[in-house]
């Protein structure tokens, strides 16, 4: 009930202006080239994706929620996109959660979890990536979350230590501080996700759910903006991926050239397939591949590389 409610709530609500809106591409009135010669390409983790967006972590557990990712992942897989299902915790108890989770793609759990358990997960699902989430503010308001934490950075160091696949520490929606991504750096992780403000506010969700809900809470983090220009700087030393508020292929390349390798989607693919369905999101997605590619021609951007710091701040 829980997992349905947050898909309820927060598709209940609508991005319309974020942190992005902040920032314009560069436009070249005169383009160089033309769309056979744009590669969207991008590598993330060590492997190769042939378009710089994906659907990220949304959901999981439960009749509902396993239906959604299976339509998720069968849509994926025919426009060659990347797909990011939700936490694997439901499956740690439940057998049917277990066998309805996606394979071979990626694992998500949250850092409460222990290296036995994040084992596991990797070993029944055949996972190319593990997302590691961290959500203690969402914890914190949730009626049923957890209130310690002490043991948190001990099970993303272990897994650091013992999980042989790429690992992306995964914020839910606050942003990234400088401190947080020193700390994946240091921990000799793949990537971080760093999911900023004005996307899904799982704050606002769980105040939705309380009894005595405090909205003063919502405003805490970094925006996606925010977060990508903290994160730049460090773009050599660990993957970049962008995630929060993104409404459209606008906001995605403006992700990349703010230093992002790939793009998380969540709430826009959600809304889609619920209310349209799944011929709907297949062209919405085809959409998406289509438009970018439209937009680094206007950059002079052959490739994603290209995009970065064509952008300026108004």
């Amino acid at each position: 009930m829980r997992k349905k409610d947050h898909i309820n709530i927060a598709l209940a609500e609508k991005t319309e202006n974020t942190s992005l809106d902040n920032y314009k591409i560069d436009y070249n009135s005169i383009p160089k080239f033309g769309i056979d010669d744009v590669d969207t390409s991008t590598k993330v983790c060590g492997y190769s994706w042939k378009y710089p967006f994906f659907i990220n972590a949304i959901t999981a557990g439960g009749e509902y929620c396993n239906n959604i990712n299976k339509q998720f992942e069968k849509i994926c897989t025919e426009c060659e996109i990347e797909f990011f299902p939700g936490s694997y915790s439901p499956a740690l108890k439940n057998e049917t959660d277990k066998i309805n989770y996606p394979k071979s793609r990626s694992v998500n759990l949250g850092l409460d979890k222990n290296i036995d358990q994040i084992k596991d997960a990797v070993k029944q699902t055949n996972a190319k990536y593990l997302q590691l989430h961290t959500n203690p503010l969402q914890e914190m308001i949730m009626p049923e979350g957890d209130r310690n934490f002490e043991n948190w950075l001990t099970n993303l160091t272990n897994a650091s230590k013992k999980i042989d696949i790429p690992i992306i520490l995964k914020e839910t929606g606050f942003g990234m501080s400088s401190e947080t991504i020193k700390t994946a750096i240091n921990l000799k992780l793949a990537a971080v996700d760093i999911s900023g403000l004005h996307g899904t506010n799982f704050a606002r969700i769980e105040n939705g759910r309380s009894s005595s809900p405090s909205p003063y809470l919502e405003e805490i983090g970094y925006s996606t903006a925010e977060s990508l220009e903290i994160a730049k700087s460090y773009r050599n030393d660990i993957d970049i991926i962008a995630s929060g508020g993104i409404r459209n292929p606008l906001d995605v390349v403006k992700c990349l050239a703010l230093g992002a390798k790939a793009v998380g989607v969540s709430r826009v693919f959600l809304d889609i397939l619920i209310n349209e369905g799944e011929d709907a999101l297949r062209r919405e997605i085809n959409k998406w591949k289509l438009e970018i590619k439209y937009l680094m021609i206007l950059m002079h951007a052959k490739n994603v590389n290209e995009l970065f710091g064509k952008i300026r701040k108004i």
